[in-house]
């Protein structure tokens, strides 16, 4: 839920950085195609940028060597306790921005489908247009307005005012501007809290309007005969905020960029000042990602599915420490020992209703510690092509230990190399960590984790190291 939260944190702050400046530099351009091709470019950013993922590389052997040595390798294992976990503030502040995007599309649908019922009922009479454009005459004289490929026209405008209305919404309509208002009701949805995509809100519905306005103009229109429509109409007011209105507010704004002399054709250049803000987000943004180290099942690892030791709690429960030194020995000294042990943490809380510090008995080996040297013993194998290759390792295990006891989702890593081999070696390496998953999912059951006396998940996380004497 926690990444919800911090996808629409990024996408905001992506369209801040980039709109922001476009107040300053091109809202008064009268270049209205270039304008709503960059407002639109703002709102495709934002959605998708904060998804991409941008890498730069890192030595992966000295970044996981860096980590060992800071790390305590103890026997470690989490309690994921689902019904015990008490949730944090990040995880009632993505609850909260669910249910206001659920609200905001709600809210969405509901204009949209009243937009739908407003243009089919109550309308005198349809008229279907050249263009495929569905024309429906209304009584009275409510605003005029526009939707996708229908006209809605009031009777008192097209007795008086057709030609100028008909062709206002034409231009709406040729422009695709409905398509524009869908894109831009998604971003409002996914960033209903953010008042920046208000503000984008409104310049580009602007830009629509100055856009159908210079197509009239353009048909030959009075310039001035067309400003006194405008502001004879701008008292006039419809509840269907989501269309495309004639009678829209901002008529001065309107009537004033008609008057503006042209823009100079070099201050189309301004726009490019979204290369450097892009530039600068994609770096801020960008992650290490680790060279390659070894492969396994035909794959890459990177230094991201590296071991690395798990955090100090999940979900704010206690971890159960405990301590380990699993080892075992090739064929130049066969044999084998292996110390598992486990602890139970005192509770870090003397509340009794904080079941997420409460004490928590750790999963074990059945059998205990002798039962689990026995069997790594047996089970463990040192493939013979990585002997031969003199290859040692530390391979690091993860796995989930069910409420059934079973070892689930097990995953070996290499944690740490003796040394730094060829490329060519990584099949060998790559035996090394199949022969250790292999032996942990052969493991018997184990005895889960319990918390009040009920078994519970628990993540085990523990270190073998494959040596040769």
């Amino acid at each position: 839920m926690n990444e919800l939260l911090v996808y629409t944190l990024k996408s905001a702050l992506v369209l801040a950085l980039l709109y922001l400046p476009y107040t300053l530099m091109l809202r008064r351009e009268q270049f209205f195609r270039l304008n709503r091709a960059t407002l639109l470019g703002i709102l495709l950013t934002a959605v998708v940028m904060p998804l991409c993922r941008v890498s730069y590389s890192v030595n992966a052997d000295e970044v996981v060597t860096t980590v060992i040595e800071t790390q305590d390798l103890a026997f470690r294992t989490e309690a994921m306790i689902v019904e015990a976990n008490r949730w944090s503030v990040w995880q009632w502040l993505t609850l909260l921005y669910i249910i206001g995007a659920a609200v905001a599309f709600g809210y969405r649908l509901y204009q949209l489908l009243l937009v739908r019922r407003v243009i089919v009922r109550g309308s005198l009479w349809r008229q279907r247009m050249a263009d495929g454009i569905t024309v429906y005459c209304h009584a009275g004289d409510e605003p005029s307005f526009s939707w996708m490929r229908s006209i809605v026209i009031s009777q008192q405008d097209y007795e008086q005012n057709s030609r100028e209305v008909l062709l206002h919404e034409q231009a709406h309509i040729r422009c695709r501007h409905s398509s524009d208002i869908l894109l831009l009701s998604l971003v409002e949805v996914l960033q209903w809290w953010n008042p920046v995509v208000y503000l984008l809100d409104k310049s580009l519905r602007d830009v629509h309007e100055f856009e159908a306005d210079d197509y009239v103009l353009q048909q030959g229109i009075s310039l001035p005969a067309y400003q006194t429509l405008l502001i004879r109409k701008a008292v006039q007011c419809t509840p269907l905020a989501f269309v495309n209105n004639f009678n829209r507010s901002s008529v001065m704004k309107r009537i004033d960029m008609m008057r503006r002399p042209p823009s100079n054709p070099w201050m189309r250049s301004k726009v490019l000042y979204v290369v450097p803000i892009l530039a600068m987000t994609l770096v801020a943004s960008a992650r290490p990602v680790f060279e390659p180290l070894i492969l396994l099942d035909g794959e890459e690892i990177s230094g991201d599915h590296l071991k690395q030791f798990p955090k100090d709690s999940i979900d704010h429960v206690d971890i159960l420490k405990g301590v380990s030194a699993t080892t075992f020995y090739g064929e130049k000294g066969r044999g084998g020992a292996v110390i598992i042990a486990t602890k139970k943490t005192p509770s870090a809380s003397t509340k009794d209703d904080d079941l997420s510090t409460m004490d928590i008995e750790a999963p074990h080996f059945i059998g205990g510690n002798d039962a689990a040297n026995k069997y790594i013993r047996e089970h463990l194998e040192y493939p013979e092509e990585t002997i031969e290759h003199n290859i040692q390792a530390r391979v690091d295990m993860t796995g989930i230990v069910e409420v059934d006891g079973s070892l689930t989702n097990v995953h070996a890593a290499i944690g740490k190399l003796n040394e730094d081999y060829p490329k060519e070696y990584y099949p060998y390496i790559r035996q090394m960590l199949k022969a250790a998953e292999d032996m942990a999912k052969s493991m018997p059951q184990w005895e889960p984790a319990r918390q009040h006396g009920k078994a519970v998940r628990a993540k085990v996380t523990f270190p073998l190291f494959y040596r040769l004497d």
